[in-house]
């Protein structure tokens, strides 16, 4: 590029206006007009642009799956290993929780100890069990691609493991006069009688997520979203939509990828939860998690 010539007489103004002096310092020239910033139209950051968006070809249907899952309790536990409350902890089906109002009533602790006296704590403790989903059906289910102008919906964040638990703070919140954090405890409570039991039971959950169809028209992606997550019911999702048929989208005549909107609810009966094993954690699951 050209380097940009000026008038003699106009370069030699700017020394006397600014003398080449160490101690003098440039005067910041205010500007003068202040244009208002541009306003972008809001689109949604996967919206794309198609001839044909992608189409379900077939209502599908909800494949019977028996898995392992863990459910996480909070479990008041007094001086004398009473169980005064249970609380499911982000359980992956919301529906497990269920039998706990029965259960807990007959359950007991050696309480936890501090300093070799007994203490009132929120037990941690976690069940794995052996699930059977059966006899899925879809009564709504709302297969529509990703408008312009349609509200951004913010994607659940997805934990497993250690990043679950780290999550929760050590203190109990809110506070409980009166209640030990279980992180602070000498001993753990100890369960002496925490018998679990189900029957079969028929449960509805929302289905909500964000799908990426690329353009073979198998689902590469479910992202969940909305409230009433249930971890379990995304991975039951990812389990059978390889199987859903699928058209891709297409544009100009080729098949391309699209982002896709999953709304509805899905009816299952838990035909079984079994009881596989159990344990106790010092690790405080009374508060809300960070995410």
């Amino acid at each position: 590029m050209q380097a940009r010539s000026f008038p003699a007489a106009f370069v030699a103004l700017l020394f006397l206006a600014h003398p080449a002096d160490s101690q003098t310092k440039p005067e910041a020239i205010p500007d003068p007009i202040r244009l208002p910033a541009a306003e972008v139209p809001y689109v949604h950051p996967l919206w794309r642009a198609v001839d044909t968006p992608p189409k379900l070809l077939e209502v599908p249907k909800a494949t019977d799956l028996e898995t392992t899952v863990s459910l996480f309790l909070t479990v008041k536990v007094d001086t004398k290993g009473n169980v005064l409350d249970a609380v499911g902890v982000e359980p992956p089906l919301k529906g497990l929780t269920a039998p706990l109002q029965f259960l807990i009533p007959k359950w007991r602790f050696t309480p936890a100890k501090k300093e070799g006296r007994a203490v009132v704590t929120w037990a941690s403790m976690s069940f794995d069990l052996l699930i059977s989903m059966e006899k899925g059906v879809f009564p709504v289910l709302k297969f529509l691609p990703v408008e312009k102008e349609e509200p951004l919906q913010a994607p659940i964040r997805e934990f497993s493991g250690e990043a679950w638990l780290k999550r929760f703070p050590k203190a109990i919140s809110p506070p409980d006069a009166g209640a030990l954090s279980v992180e602070e405890v000498d001993f753990l409570p100890n369960p002496e009688k925490t018998k679990w039991s189900w029957d079969a039971t028929r449960l509805r959950s929302r289905v909500s997520a964000l799908v990426l169809v690329p353009s073979s028209g198998a689902v590469s992606r479910i992202v969940p979203t909305g409230p009433g997550y249930e971890p379990f019911i995304t991975t039951w999702l990812r389990s059978m939509v390889a199987k859903w048929k699928i058209a891709p989208a297409m544009l100009k005549g080729m098949p391309v990828d699209c982002w896709m909107t999953l709304e509805g609810s899905v009816e299952y009966t838990v035909d079984t939860a079994k009881d596989k094993g159990r344990r106790t954690l010092q690790k405080n699951l009374r508060a809300t998690p960070v995410d």
